[in-house]
């Protein structure tokens, strides 16, 4: 398994890519977003970011992934709530935070931001989720 899921506080789901965000990766992580999809319920998603410099992936890995996102973004945006990626790198994390919401939102959808600790990433998919289940546009 390229990847490693959480689910015990649902709906809110901690994930983790690992090292490579390679084809293997993307297969196992698209098939789990639609298997999130498939559930037709709201959640929120924290990436959790290895604190490790990841390779860049090949451009054909990323397309495949991009596409993918492309074909399911409306599914993506009706039920995700909102995506938090948590860095422990306060380098990565400078540089990320500012174009995390706009990326997020023109990729999945969804809401997105940045944070440097997990507590921060739950509260803020926290209040996202009671908008979204109390039908309150984000």
């Amino acid at each position: 398994m390229a990847i490693t899921k959480d689910e015990s506080n649902w709906p809110i789901i901690s994930l983790s890519l690992g090292e490579n965000f390679d084809q293997e990766t993307v297969e196992e992580y698209t098939t789990y977003w639609e298997e999130l999809l498939s559930r037709q319920s709201p959640f929120g998603l924290i990436m959790l970011h290895s604190s490790e410099k990841n390779a860049r992936p090949e451009r054909a890995v990323t397309q495949l992934y991009m596409n993918w996102c492309k074909r399911n973004k409306h599914e993506i945006a009706q039920y995700c709530s909102g995506i938090a990626v948590v860095m422990q790198n306060a380098k990565l994390l400078a540089l990320y935070k500012p174009v995390t919401a706009v990326s997020t939102k023109r990729t999945y959808g969804c809401p997105g931001g940045a944070f440097a600790k997990e507590v921060e990433a739950i509260k803020w998919l926290e209040e996202l989720l009671a908008q979204a289940l109390s039908g309150a546009k984000i």
